[in-house]
């Protein structure tokens, strides 16, 4: 009997992804694709739609799964206008001159892959990896308020890869 219990939350991080193959856990898992830090945690929400055959007396004689939708949710603490860019379809621009980062948000509309990956480290040090390769089409709200830290609520929806897979969930062991 399995009885861990996990608790707390973990580390994100967002890479674009233009490869056929997931990059390796060492290529993810690097501070230039960290987002920072997370607060409210994370979610990670696997919803079929599921189309029932019945007979004319009622009776259930199949059920198909006709969609399938993985969503990640997690709340960004500490964050940049590089992170908010991948967050919409975004222009982000680094005028030296004027010493000012310029984020235009709008007009684009192919939105752009990530590889997503939440990595939380368990009581023993081993990890649970979340991957998923998405896109950030849900938009976000950022909310300044006198006496509460701003916290960038994003969500992100998986993609297809090329076998169907929509979410991988990986744990690492100690041998017995």
């Amino acid at each position: 009997m399995n009885d861990e219990v996990i608790l707390g939350s973990g580390q994100l991080y967002l890479m674009e992804y233009t490869e056929d193959s997931m990059p390796e856990d060492l290529v993810i898992e690097t501070e230039a694709n960290s987002v920072g830090r997370i607060k409210g945690g994370a979610s990670l929400e696997y919803k079929p739609t599921e189309y029932e055959v019945t007979d004319d007396f009622g009776e259930v004689v199949k059920r198909f799964i006709t969609k399938e939708e993985v969503t990640f949710k997690s709340g960004i603490l500490t964050w940049s206008l590089e992170n908010i860019s991948k967050l919409s379809p975004a222009t982000l621009t680094d005028d030296t001159t004027k010493h000012e980062k310029v984020l235009k948000i709008g007009g684009a509309k192919a939105l752009k892959n990530y590889v997503l990956r939440f990595v939380h480290t368990k009581d023993d040090g081993n990890k649970l990896r979340i991957t998923l390769v998405a896109t950030a089409g849900n938009g976000f709200s950022i909310s300044f308020t006198g006496d509460k830290e701003t916290v960038i609520d994003a969500e992100f929806k998986a993609l297809s890869q090329t076998d169907g897979t929509l979410v991988e969930i990986r744990e690492e062991y100690t041998a017995a």
